[in-house]
């Protein structure tokens, strides 16, 4: 079964992430960047998995936005921004979506 990571379908940019991968024993941090609508291989590294699976969005609240998160069914959360006293609305979601797929090997 392959695996793939990818935006999801909310974003229409372009966003780079900070992940954390494990490089020969030790963790490192790594800027990738993802395109809106590319799947991406995902490999075995459980802490760049664990890593994609924390990585979240945070963006000024908007109606469109949250019917959006809704239709697609994917969860997010209301706060109010701290650093401006609390007089903004924002949203947190997650960036990534893993897809597991049947893999289409063929017999010769």
């Amino acid at each position: 079964m392959a695996r793939y990571y990818k935006l999801i379908d909310p974003i229409k940019t372009a966003t780079t992430l900070n992940v954390a991968q494990n490089q020969d024993g030790k963790s490192t941090y790594i800027h990738i960047r993802l395109e809106p609508g590319q799947a991406y291989e995902l490999n075995e590294d459980q802490l760049f998995i664990r890593s994609l699976k924390n990585a979240k969005i945070d963006r000024r609240y908007s109606e469109h936005l949250v019917n959006e998160l809704k239709a697609l069914k994917i969860n997010y959360t209301e706060h109010f921004c701290k650093s401006c006293g609390g007089r903004a609305k924002r949203i947190s979601y997650p960036v990534v979506e893993i897809i597991e797929a049947e893999s289409e090997e063929t017999d010769v």
